[in-house]
């Protein structure tokens, strides 16, 4: 008996043991399931993590989109026809983007879905704000046609604000615009093609380097834009000097070009000495050559020419040789004209021609003029734009007639500050456009004027 109430109890021992074993094994295959459900739901092409990683992107895209159309607005405020480097100069002035993630400057891309999309929005809002009859509006304010300046691939003119432009002038001519205080200049192209593919618009020295080869049939070694001294052009140090030089190259890196003032720095006063008092500088046709300024004035006047939200300053030396080269690249004359002789297009002491407007200076008298024959071996200063003969895709009078201040340093550590053009009292042969010649700072002499550039 006793024998058999132990069997009993074995058995039910080993089958409680064998019924828990068998619980643990379902429990743990439920427990696998439903741990690969749970992963799945997690990390499944519609898992947790996967829509939340696809939520944060979504949110980043259209803080990105914001942005990007943002800039957007803002490159339309400063430029009207804003394009791609715009845009991205703006995205990177507000740190959205690093200078240092550019890739390709010539096609705008950051990186390739970026560059899109940025081209995508542009294209947006360009769209959206036309009107279907050539004007664009933005900000609730309707632009003229004249607001859409012509541009090409390689350069893309900006335009100040209030300004405008000049009605028959374009890119092949000479295009022209007219500024809120009716002075007027003259778009010089500087073609991005020139630069390397991944020059970025703060590799100064690149970009000045590219410059340099560029016009490297009108360069002269011993004249570099290089800071001198204060006396020199009114900078305070090298420092300054160097922003405004970098500032520019910046620019005309951007756009692909920058403007130079239509006729040389006028003036309604005349002046016959150093000693009279500074007036108002203006760009326009038949006003008198400012002249008697030192360097130094000469800067200071320039910067009261700037307009639109940009900067005005005397040429640097590299932008007075993409000018030539410019006028050389559109045809408008040959080499000969700009580097040995300028007599066929400037006016000069040995050259002749006629006029039939303006003013010219006889015995320190402006005279009016209606019929003139200015004879070779004579000198006549001339007012501004008096003959269209003195010109050259709408750039007047930067042969001859009087000397131009630039900002370049000379090889004379007597005469730091450079003239270049010649003037009405030089012969066509020494003084052709592209020649250059040191003036001693601070010396003002009758025949020393200036012209301006904007960028």
């Amino acid at each position: 008996m006793n024998n058999l109430k132990e069997q009993k109890k074995s058995y039910k021992t080993n089958t409680e043991k064998g019924i828990t074993l068998v619980a643990l094994v379902i429990t743990v295959i439920i427990l696998i399931i439903l741990a690969g459900i749970t992963i799945a739901g997690l990390t499944g092409e519609k898992g947790l993590i996967k829509e939340a990683k696809t939520a944060k992107e979504l949110t980043e895209l259209a803080g990105l989109e914001e942005q990007i159309e943002l800039a957007i607005i803002k490159a339309e405020q400063k430029h009207r026809n804003p394009t791609m480097g715009d845009v991205i100069e703006e995205l990177i002035n507000n740190k959205v983007i690093s200078n240092e993630s550019r890739v390709n400057q010539d096609t705008g891309a950051i990186h390739t879905d970026l560059g899109y999309l940025i081209e995508g929005k542009l294209d947006d809002y360009i769209g959206k704000t036309s009107t279907g009859d050539g004007n664009t509006t933005g900000g609730g304010t309707t632009n003229p046609p004249e607001a859409i300046l012509p541009s090409t691939d390689n350069t893309k003119p900006f335009l100040p604000e209030g300004a405008t432009q000049v009605e028959g002038t374009n890119l092949e001519t000479g295009l022209v615009i007219k500024d809120s205080n009716d002075n007027e200049w003259v778009w010089v192209e500087v073609p991005k093609s020139i630069y390397n593919t991944t020059t970025t618009s703060t590799d100064y020295s690149a970009i000045e380097t590219a410059m340099h080869i560029y016009t490297s049939d009108y360069r002269n070694s011993s004249c570099s834009d290089t800071f001198y001294s204060t006396e020199q052009h009114g900078f305070s140090d090298a420092t300054e000097y160097n922003s405004w030089r970098n500032s520019m190259l910046k620019s005309v890196f951007i756009n692909g070009g920058f403007y130079i003032g239509r006729y040389e720095v006028g003036t309604d006063t005349a002046r016959f000495s150093k000693s009279a008092t500074l007036t108002k500088p203006y760009i326009k046709q038949d006003m008198i050559p400012y002249n008697y300024v030192t360097c130094r004035q000469a800067q200071t006047l320039s910067k009261e020419l700037a307009t639109g939200g940009k900067q005005a300053s005397l040429m640097f030396g590299v932008q007075w040789d993409l000018v030539l080269k410019f006028i050389e690249a559109k045809g408008a004359k040959r080499q000969q004209e700009l580097k040995t002789d300028s007599g066929s297009w400037g006016n000069y002491y040995n050259v002749s021609f006629d006029l039939k407007r303006g003013k010219y200076l006889s015995a320190s008298t402006w005279n009016n003029i209606t019929n003139y024959t200015k004879l070779s071996d004579s000198a006549a200063l001339l007012t501004t734009g008096a003959t269209n003969r003195n010109s050259a895709l709408n750039i007047y009078d930067l042969a001859g007639n009087i000397h131009e201040w630039t900002l370049e340093y000379t090889s004379s550590t007597s005469a730091p500050c450079c003239i270049r053009g010649g003037d009405y009292k030089d012969y066509a042969s020494t003084y052709s456009v592209k020649n250059r010649s040191g003036n001693s700072t601070p010396i003002a002499e009758s025949d020393n004027g200036f012209r301006v550039a904007l960028w």
